[in-house]
């Protein structure tokens, strides 16, 4: 990270595309609980940027982090990730 492009832009995400259901999905289930239901957008409250937010497709590539910063990935997926937020923060989980 010692010569950024100035410019350039660089986006910070892992290495494993999923929709924002599948992750809550796989952290409920990391956590022994059932995924929250998914509620239409119609009824979730949302505000307009909300809705604007969840509307979109956010498909986003890390490409420029490792390839000009030289960026490695600790955790190159969410279920890696979430795995090692459980392992580090387990203990503090009401039982």
């Amino acid at each position: 990270m010692r010569k950024p492009r100035p410019g350039a832009i660089y986006n910070v995400c892992d290495d494993e595309p999923a929709p924002q259901e599948a992750v809550v999905a796989h952290a409920a289930g990391l956590l022994g609980m059932p995924a929250p239901p998914l509620v239409p957008f119609s009824a979730a409250g949302l505000s307009a940027m909300a809705l604007s937010f969840y509307d979109d497709n956010k498909r986003v590539r890390n490409t420029l982090i490792k390839r000009e910063l030289g960026v490695v990935l600790r955790y190159p997926g969410y279920r890696a990730g979430l795995a090692a937020i459980l392992d580090a923060e387990g203990s503090a989980l009401p039982k």
